[in-house]
């Protein structure tokens, strides 16, 4: 059910007695949340019950002073159901009583109705405060703005993938990370690592940096298997703290902040939040939740955002919180936005050449501050 967002079942009560049924959908990961009529079904009446793929409760992460370890996060938050790995429709019934019986008459998956967006999304943060805006790309010309931007830069993720500049595309009013099958040099370099694919790279590593604010996105997801496309940030404290690898560590109050992470064989409608900090070796720590559902507009795009302050990660879809994170470890270092979409990662399907080119396709980046927070 990669492809779809929802299970709606078609319910009769066939009994004698008022019964309330409970459906929820399984996946080798966890189960949906429960989902039943608002009040009992009376005898002979029928209904359609809606099971949602995305969590009731937003996931929260825990406080690493006063819960016990979890990456799943808070219990009663988040889902770690995983619409590419469903296995069974289970069917329950609250107090049910002798006579009832409820009638499965159809089992349909697919889509809601097309998303509600809040007025606020791409015009300011989703909450209150004296918010300046700091950063605004909409890609309307036909290249690149260097002056905020680098199209080239370190590829740690894939060892078969290497970044071009003809592979970061602008026009038509947005930025495309292209990925396809093309022998060529990392970074067009003349010494530069030879492999047989080509991606697009984004980053302002060195021309852009803030700590705290809001940060938005607004994407559409590739769709051809074995890609790996996310939005995300890393420290930079500048030139004066050494080579890159000081400078982007996530030691020392920094974090690898995941806004939206994706592997294309989750389906077109699943993503990924995280964090990660002390590094990457024995001391790594992460946290996040790989359960995040959204529905695309009738364009096929989607937002993801970030609300970063002292202390506290909002993540959003849609302009809807679908995870929160506070804990004193919450980065503290300015950080620079990236997009990558490398082949691969933890849990993806084979590339398939066959279904390359493919692209993310990115409509606007955003962010803000807010004025209390500014740094001289």
């Amino acid at each position: 059910m990669r492809d779809c967002l929802e299970v709606r079942v078609s319910l009769r009560n066939g009994g004698q007695v008022p019964v309330t049924p409970r459906v929820r959908v399984e996946s080798n990961r966890g189960p949906t949340d429960w989902a039943a009529p608002p009040a009992p079904l009376a005898p002979g009446a029928a209904l359609e019950v809606a099971v949602p793929f995305a969590a009731s409760v937003p996931w929260r992460g825990v406080r690493r002073d006063t819960d016990p370890p979890s990456w799943g996060g808070q219990p009663g938050t988040g889902t770690e159901f995983g619409s590419d790995a469903v296995g069974a429709v289970t069917f329950s019934a609250d107090r049910p009583q002798a006579g009832a019986v409820v009638v499965v008459e159809a089992v349909r998956a697919g889509l809601a109705a097309g998303p509600e967006l809040p007025d606020w999304l791409g015009k300011r943060p989703p909450v209150q405060g004296d918010w300046v805006r700091t950063f605004d790309d909409a890609f309307d010309g036909s290249a690149l703005d260097l002056s905020k931007w680098n199209n080239t830069g370190p590829n740690y993720w894939d060892r078969t993938s290497h970044w071009s500049k003809d592979n970061l595309i602008v026009g038509g009013g947005v930025a495309r990370l292209r990925y396809e099958k093309k022998t060529g040099r990392h970074n067009d370099e003349p010494d530069g690592k030879e492999s047989d694919y080509a991606g697009g790279y984004l980053d302002t590593y060195g021309k852009w940096v803030q700590r705290y604010g809001y940060f938005e996105a607004r994407m559409k997801l590739p769709t051809a298997p074995g890609l790996w496309p996310a939005f995300w940030m890393m420290p930079d404290r500048g030139t004066e703290a050494g080579p890159q690898w000081v400078r982007q560590s996530t030691r020392n109050g920094g974090m690898e902040l995941d806004i939206m992470e994706h592997l294309t064989r989750w389906g077109p409608y699943h993503y990924h939040i995280a964090m990660h900090w002390d590094g990457y070796e024995e001391d790594h720590k992460t946290m996040g939740s790989s359960g995040i559902y959204v529905q695309p507009d009738e364009e096929g795009f989607f937002t993801a955002g970030l609300l970063w302050t002292p202390g506290l990660l909002v993540y959003y879809a849609n302009g809807r919180e679908v995870g929160r994170w506070e804990d004193p470890r919450v980065s503290s270092v300015a950080s620079d936005m990236m997009f990558t979409m490398p082949m691969g990662g933890w849990d993806n399907s084979r590339l398939e050449d066959s279904r390359l080119p493919d692209e993310l396709v990115i409509d606007y980046v955003r962010a803000w501050q807010r004025r209390d927070l500014m740094q001289p």
